[in-house]
């Protein structure tokens, strides 16, 4: 089969050709309808740090994905030949202390699909049967692969409590827009959205915000204390990872705030700690993947109801032959979600 591979120990990625692969008694083998691209994919193609550190080549990269169970090992009982499924791309061992007390997604051996194991940029990938989501029959392909990508967001937006409340997202990239339309769903009264150029601007007001703060011309700050009567947000979504975006979520977090951080910087980071975060009396929660499986039940509702539309968000859709584009476009910030299929 084709498959998209990290093969060096450097930058860049190489199509291959691979070995179809081989399923275990717990696991499905499923044939790719579809795999998104995300940010950490993009860093593991320019070698960044902490990567180099963990991944082993030759693996093929992929963790966002859908498909066809096409086998199945002789212990699962979770699919049949033929289900529609995604995948969740955290492997936990379902035996350490976290997972034993219900946080599995930040599993102290977990692994990761795509990185640790061999994921699905590739026409079949092997995916343990804990980690299948049956998705409808009817629900599109480049949709069904973007329920893990958009569960962070999920995620992230109902451990902050937006209901009535003013709502900043820092980053407009998918995970920002993602969850700029749920934070709307769920009753957010004022979404401010901080973006870097007028291609996402124009997705952010799509999926429902009602300020737009472009961070290279305005004072990002006075704008979001001035759109919240001088007091400041009552919560703060970081979603880019960016040192002068968290710095600037502190400062326009009003005293008692709610700040929820998902985007990872990619090199430590300054900040006042005592003036921004002791003496504000803030709340910080950081977030790691999905809840397993609560955020996946809620992804779910969401899109099955119909009252968050993400199309808005795909602004690319490829074969995997164009890994390259599809790279290329997210590096440049010129993208939402890139799709790619491997057929």
């Amino acid at each position: 089969m084709k498959a998209v591979a990290k093969m060096q120990k450097a930058k860049g990625l190489e199509m291959t050709e691979a070995e179809v692969p081989q399923i275990g008694q717990n696991d499905v083998l499923v044939e790719v309808k579809a795999c998104s691209l995300c940010g950490t994919d993009v860093h593991i193609y320019n070698w960044d740090h902490p990567w180099p550190d963990r991944i082993k080549p030759p693996r093929t990269l992929g963790h966002e994905v859908c498909g066809i169970v096409v086998e199945k090992g002789s212990n699962v009982t979770a699919a049949e030949v033929g289900d529609f499924i995604s995948a969740e791309s955290h492997i936990a061992d379902n035996t350490c202390y976290q997972c034993r007390i219900g946080n599995s997604n930040i599993c102290m051996n977990m692994k990761l699909l795509g990185v640790d194991i061999n994921g699905s940029f590739a026409e079949y990938v092997s995916v343990p049967q804990q980690n299948i989501w049956k998705n409808p029959k009817s629900m599109p392909y480049e949709i069904a692969t973007l329920q893990e990508s958009m569960g962070n967001s999920v995620y992230t937006v109902e451990e902050s409590n937006v209901n009535g409340k003013n709502v900043v997202i820092f980053g407009a990239g998918p995970t920002g827009l993602f969850a700029t339309g749920i934070s709307r769903v769920l009753g957010a009264s004022q979404i401010m959205v901080v973006v870097g150029t007028e291609f996402h601007a124009r997705i952010a007001k799509q999926m429902g915000a009602d300020i737009i703060i472009n961070r290279h011309e305005q004072d990002v700050v006075k704008e979001i204390k001035s759109a919240t009567d001088g007091i400041g947000a009552d919560v703060v979504l970081e979603m880019s990872g960016a040192g002068d975006a968290i710095d600037q979520s502190l400062k326009s977090l009003r005293q008692g705030g709610q700040l929820t951080l998902l985007g990872l910087p990619l090199r430590p980071i300054s900040i006042d700690w005592s003036k921004d975060i002791v003496l504000k009396d803030i709340n910080i929660k950081g977030i790691n993947g999905r809840k397993l499986w609560q955020t996946w039940v809620t992804t779910s509702r969401l899109l099955h109801s119909k009252r968050i539309d993400i199309t808005p968000i795909i602004t690319h859709k490829l074969p995997l032959e164009k890994y390259e584009e599809a790279i290329a476009v997210a590096a440049a910030g010129q993208s939402g979600k890139v799709v790619m299929f491997p057929k």
